[in-house]
């Protein structure tokens, strides 16, 4: 179970990696919500605060989405700043209220971080809905940073 565990998991923050997030959350019944985050600007984040205090915020972040996201919901580091977030539309993530904490949250030497959010709903019972479901928040996610980073867009689900 423990081995299990660890291939499951990130190791810097402790949320689902990819892999695993992939595999609990395709097949998952019912309309889903799904929400892609980037933390804004974080290799300038890094430069100011070094790896380590750069690793320390994708560590809060995390901590961030793990306490406010409904019980059922799946959390995942995707890789580097990105992060996911998978719940269904009966429990609804919002994104705004995880940019207001994280805009209130103490970090490291008090440096401000924010992150754009980007959100599509739809089925996600095998591989091509879920690529569709991530086009479409990915693409949300670039209209977020696009209209100036530290807000969320969401965007209806393109057919796959």
């Amino acid at each position: 179970v423990m081995a299990r565990r660890l291939a499951d998991t990130d190791p810097l923050t402790g949320l689902l990696n990819r892999r695993a997030f992939l595999d609990q959350a395709i097949g998952r019944p019912g309309e889903q919500q799904l929400l892609i985050a980037d933390l804004d600007h974080f290799k300038g984040v890094n430069e100011t605060l070094g790896h380590d205090g750069g690793d320390e915020v994708l560590r809060l972040f995390a901590r961030l989405l793990r306490t406010h996201v409904p019980t059922g919901a799946l959390v995942a580091r995707m890789g580097g700043e990105e992060f996911a977030i998978l719940s269904s539309v009966s429990e609804p993530v919002e994104p705004e209220v995880l940019l207001a904490k994280l805009r209130a949250m103490r970090m490291p030497f008090d440096l401000l971080v924010t992150a754009s959010i980007g959100g599509c709903r739809g089925p996600l019972t095998n591989d091509v809905e879920w690529k569709a479901l991530y086009r479409g928040a990915d693409a949300a996610l670039f209209e977020a940073k696009s209209a100036g980073r530290d807000r969320a867009r969401s965007t209806i689900r393109q057919a796959a």
